[in-house]
């Protein structure tokens, strides 16, 4: 969700299919939302939503790592003090902000919300903060083609052993490891491989039009999930490479239909307009979804998933409408929007 982040084609104009992606994403992360205050249904085996689960996130940090690299960025002193002086007041000032307004009304005191590691939601921009500052060191101290490979070997280190329920046994690493929300470093792998395809948009493009590559991502993702009940999903490995092949899969839809997506189409416009403000959405959404909703347990008692997954989705295309309306109030004046949202000055 990070703002203001345009991606050059040719040094001045956005990807629009990356926008729209955007767009998509979010919908995902509200409709998670929604399925798990609304119905309390995520994670019971019972929904769409626990295969959404694989690709929700690692397609946002998928999608940040892809919008942060730049051809010949030299990731020197005078460019990272560049870089942190304007991502930090937009991925904490504002978002903090939100959180403890959100704490407040929800009764929840700052310190407990601040020691929850998925930060009663508002966890993603402190982490993706975290991910620039690993990226930005490595970037800094190896200067040469080797980076990658070091990058890539730091994903997967973290993506196996940051998990909800990673624990050190020591009382202030692990309330260190809370503040720090260090069980969602394992998206890193993710937000890695995002740069590297940017960085090789050529080559994957060219990848991207094989029928091979998705035959057996399509392949895999179905049938993984279709014999989760007999195969071993829950192990690391594992996941990691649902997440990633259905990640690969979601992409070249976007890509491989991009006019599907482009400006020429309402929905194309639609979805880019909602792709260039998924950090306003991300902080507003939470104060909008019904918290109220547990008496109708019918999607429990007795699972529907079509039927729930089309409920769950007119509720959150609402919140986000909603959510959109009062971004757009909120930017009416140039100070809030630069404060709480990191807007560009006018």
């Amino acid at each position: 969700m990070e703002n203001n982040s345009g991606i050059a084609v040719n040094g001045s104009q956005r990807i629009g299919y990356i926008d729209a992606l955007r767009g998509f994403t979010m919908f995902l992360v509200v409709l998670m939302h929604v399925a798990t205050v609304c119905w309390g249904i995520v994670g019971k085996g019972i929904s769409i939503h626990d295969y959404l689960h694989q690709v929700r996130m690692p397609l946002f940090f998928f999608i940040s790592g892809f919008v942060l690299y730049k051809e010949g960025v030299e990731w020197n002193t005078q460019h990272i003090v560049r870089f942190f002086k304007k991502k930090i007041p937009v991925q904490l000032l504002g978002p903090f902000i939100f959180f403890a307004v959100f704490l407040h009304l929800n009764g929840i005191s700052l310190a407990d919300g601040l020691m929850d590691k998925y930060k009663s939601g508002y966890w993603f921009t402190l982490v993706l903060l975290e991910f620039f500052f690993i990226y930005a060191a490595v970037r800094f101290c190896v200067r040469n083609r080797w980076y990658k490979a070091i990058l890539l070997v730091i994903g997967c280190v973290l993506y196996y052993c940051c998990w909800p329920d990673m624990t050190t046994g020591h009382h202030t690493l692990d309330n260190l490891c809370l503040l720090l929300s260090v069980n969602q470093w394992r998206f890193f792998i993710f937000f890695v491989i995002g740069t590297l395809v940017r960085a090789h948009y050529a080559t994957i493009e060219h990848w991207l039009a094989s029928k091979w590559l998705l035959a057996v991502c399509i392949t895999f993702y179905l049938l993984v999930n279709a014999l989760s009940d007999v195969l071993p999903v829950k192990e690391i490995p594992l996941r990691g490479l649902l997440s990633l092949t259905g990640l690969v899969i979601v992409f070249a839809f976007f890509h491989n239909k991009q006019d599907l997506f482009s400006q020429t189409t309402r929905m194309g416009r639609t979805m880019q307009s909602v792709g260039r403000r998924t950090l306003d959405i991300y902080l507003i959404h939470f104060f909008l979804i019904p918290k109220n909703l547990s008496f109708i347990t019918v999607f429990t008692d007795h699972p529907m998933p079509i039927i729930e997954a089309t409920v769950s989705s007119l509720i959150a295309l609402l919140i986000m409408a909603a959510s959109l309306l009062i971004s757009n109030i909120i930017r009416l004046s140039p100070w809030l929007a630069r404060w709480l949202f990191g807007a560009k000055k006018a």
